[in-house]
């Protein structure tokens, strides 16, 4: 038997995809992680927008 060692990412790659939907938009917005917490820079409206777009390619709601 293998053992599996779990490690949860969740941060990094939540991070990971919000930069990449803010990119495609080239709003100015910049996710990063400061202390285990997610915060951004730029603006908080499309920062908002960005969030909510990256939720719903995974069914969810922001």
């Amino acid at each position: 038997m293998i053992a599996i060692n779990r490690i949860n990412w969740n941060r990094e790659i939540w991070r990971k995809i919000f930069n990449s939907v803010a990119a495609k938009y080239d709003c100015g917005v910049r996710f990063i992680l400061d202390a285990g917490r997610m915060t951004f820079e730029g603006d908080p409206d499309c920062a908002e927008e960005i969030v909510k777009e990256a939720f719903s390619l995974f069914g969810g709601n922001a």
